[in-house]
């Protein structure tokens, strides 16, 4: 005789509940191959559960007119601080261990995503202050603002807030060691930035190779959350994410053929 199994009545209401529902549609959209597939699947997560925040991240971020993005991000923002201050979740003891704690994940993407609309619009200060707040909210960045904040204070020669963002988090990776270079051939140091173009260069051999290349060569990588160090992927990434950045010193592609690569 086979033994009655034991429900237990709290995991039967989880796996039950609209949120669940919701989250499970929520993966498929993520899955889906299109963008219209997507957008129903979210939206119909959103039906069934309205305070799935990552829901409406997912939508905002199938918008192609960033002014309205922008705009939507911001309502999504404003809905999730409400249902943080709800649970008390901006409490002294959880400043500074965001993302680590799994309810404040959507409210922290759509932050994320802001502040890469912002960068897309120009308005760099405002980037500025969104990144310093995401830091301050996840000391330990596990999504890497620092990236993105890093090309900020360079653009617009923060020089010491670079030096000071790149000691804290003590990383030699592509990511960081890029734009500090550009930032010391910004600062006429042009001996440092040749420096951080060699470490940059032992990180990941292809950056350089891809922006001398006359071809374009670079143009033709793909965009992919995954990439390993020192990959072609890791290359891509680093010049997309900087684009605005090198457009801002042309002469900076001159040093390193004539200068750097050249000595």
């Amino acid at each position: 005789m086979s033994k009655n199994k034991v429900i237990d009545l709290d995991e039967y209401k989880y796996f039950n509940s609209p949120k669940f529902k919701s989250d499970e549609l929520l993966e498929e959209a993520l899955e889906a191959t299109s963008k219209n597939k997507a957008l129903k699947l979210a939206k119909q997560a959103l039906d069934i559960y309205s305070d799935n925040i990552d829901a409406e991240n997912l939508i905002a971020e199938y918008e192609e007119n960033p002014i309205k993005k922008l705009k939507k991000y911001d309502s999504i923002i404003e809905r999730a601080t409400k249902l943080l201050e709800e649970q008390n979740m901006f409490n002294k003891e959880n400043i500074g261990d965001f993302w680590l704690i799994l309810e404040t994940r959507p409210y922290m993407r759509a932050r994320h995503n802001k502040t890469i609309t912002l960068l897309e619009l120009g308005r760099y200060s405002e980037a500025i202050k969104e990144c310093e707040e995401l830091l301050q909210l996840c000391n330990s960045d596990n999504t890497g603002i620092r990236y993105i904040l890093i090309g900020l204070y360079c653009a617009l020669e923060k020089f010491e807030q670079c030096e000071k963002l790149y000691k804290k988090y003590n990383e030699d990776s592509a990511f960081m060691l890029f734009p500090m270079a550009i930032m010391y051939f910004k600062k006429g140091d042009y001996k440092k930035a040749k420096q951080y173009l060699k470490k940059t260069e032992e990180q990941n051999e292809f950056i350089l190779d891809f922006l001398l290349n006359e071809n374009g060569e670079f143009l033709k990588g793909q965009m992919s959350d995954y990439y390993s160090y020192g990959s072609e992927e890791e290359a891509f990434l680093v010049i997309h994410d900087l684009m605005y950045l090198l457009g801002s010193v042309p002469s900076f592609i001159v040093f390193i053929e004539k200068e750097y690569r050249g000595k």
